[in-house]
């Protein structure tokens, strides 16, 4: 196994490990985690959505929807995307850690809709002053399979965050993860991400395809703003509040200054907070950058979709190399 199809493999399996880790703490005080664990680093299910060890949510079950409907078919067809989607969250009991939002589309959302986005749309026009972070990791697919497409990228990652979560900044969230992604599989220095990253969605804000669909107008949050705040923060700065901007930020300064997968992730789920949410989008990140091989093998042998992934890295791997 190459060094790309590692991290492949290590940004979806890296996303399971965090929902699973993380799920046990979720919707926990970070001051109730550190009393009732001390330091929480192992993958025993429980919590208040009673996952059994090993299994996972929402999070990691849509994009792995997401995957599967990419490897029927790479040219990104929307209604295939949509029909993964809701038939897999149709088998999720009660849609365990599903947010409001992501909830709220997918019980509506019908494959054959005239409009796709309709529903979103209509979920966010209700809905207030809310950017969740449900969107970020569902979309990871679209990252790996772009890597090097970056077009593309911009454009199916506004698309697939909007089926669900239609907010600017659950976009712009979306378009940064998202480069991180394929950055970090590409293996590049992560030294430069951040840098690299904030430019980027800069440059993407300024698109034709960001602003046909998404607008021209200024963001409420500024996902570039709080890119540039990473190093300037601190650990105990980090929100884990399931909105989508401060999540992707958490995950930023969590890749960035990690040691290893284990120490990184670990600290992302003792946050409390939404914490099978950062664990999965602190893990697709770590795991893109340190590999599937970096990740314990006491937590890999606990996940009980690892096959699935892996298999779903493997293809999106051959499906986003450069054409010759």
């Amino acid at each position: 196994m190459n060094q790309t199809q590692d991290c492949y493999r290590g940004a979806l399996v890296g996303a399971a490990v965090g929902d699973a880790l993380g799920a046990t703490v979720d919707d926990l005080p970070r001051s109730e985690v550190k009393q009732k664990y001390g330091v929480h680093r192992e993958i025993v299910g429980g919590g208040r959505l009673q996952l059994k060890p090993g299994e996972v949510g929402v999070d990691t079950q849509l994009a792995l929807a997401v995957s599967e409907a990419l490897i029927a078919n790479p040219d990104v067809d929307l209604k295939e995307i949509v029909k993964h989607l809701t038939e897999s969250f149709a088998k999720l009991k009660g849609g365990k850690g599903a947010g409001p939002t992501t909830r709220a589309v997918l019980e509506a959302l019908k494959p054959r809709a005239k409009d796709l986005f309709a529903a979103a749309r209509k979920v966010w026009q209700q809905g207030g002053d809310v950017a969740g972070s449900g969107c970020v990791v569902r979309v990871a697919p679209i990252g790996l399979l772009r890597r090097v497409m970056f077009q593309e990228l911009i454009s199916e990652t506004i698309s697939v965050c909007r089926l669900t979560h239609f907010d600017q900044r659950c976009v712009d969230a979306c378009i940064a993860f998202n480069f991180g992604i394929s950055y970090l599989t590409s293996g590049k220095d992560p030294s430069k991400l951040l840098f690299k990253t904030w430019r980027f969605l800069m440059d993407a804000r300024s698109s034709k395809e960001y602003r046909e669909t998404v607008g021209e107008q200024e963001p409420q949050q500024d996902m570039v703003r709080f890119l540039k705040q990473v190093n300037e923060i601190q650990y105990d700065d980090l929100k884990a509040n399931g909105l989508a901007i401060e999540t992707t930020q958490a995950a930023y300064w969590l890749v960035l200054n990690a040691i290893d997968f284990e120490e990184g992730l670990v600290r992302a789920v003792n946050l409390g907070g939404d914490a099978a949410t950062l664990g999965a989008v602190a893990g697709a990140l770590l795991g893109a950058r340190f590999g599937e091989q970096a990740i314990p093998e006491r937590w890999l042998a606990s996940i009980t979709i690892r096959e699935q992934l892996e298999k779903a890295a493997d293809r999106l791997c051959k499906l986003g190399e450069p054409k010759k």
